[in-house]
């Protein structure tokens, strides 16, 4: 039952006026990458917006990279589900999300 399951929001777990202190001595010592690699993740979703902004944020594409290190089942999801799932019908976020990926720039994303 979903009473019984476990999620992780990032943006709720890390304390957001502490950046650096949340981080440590090195990035693999931050909440996500110590979350990531725990052994109690089993699936990863990434909410997006109609802009795509989560790929235009570095902590947001490296939790993509360990989530592929660890080959962990990943999904993006939107307002009208998650993509690639029957019920969500919007094809015009996947376009987004194809155009975003296209002209990605990691040395250009923000925080």
């Amino acid at each position: 039952a979903w009473r019984e399951e476990v999620y992780w929001i990032c943006s709720f777990c890390n304390n957001q006026w502490d950046v650096e202190g949340a981080l440590g001595s090195s990035i693999m010592d931050s909440a996500f990458a110590q979350v990531l690699q725990g052994g109690l993740v089993h699936d990863v979703l990434m909410v997006l917006d109609p802009q795509v902004e989560p790929l235009t944020r570095v902590w947001c594409l490296f939790e993509m990279l360990l989530t592929q290190k660890q080959r962990l089942p990943f999904v993006f999801s939107t307002a009208a589900g998650v993509i690639g799932d029957a019920s969500c019908v919007s094809v015009d976020i996947s376009f987004a999300v194809a155009e975003r990926i296209k002209v990605l720039r990691v040395e250009e994303c923000g925080a």
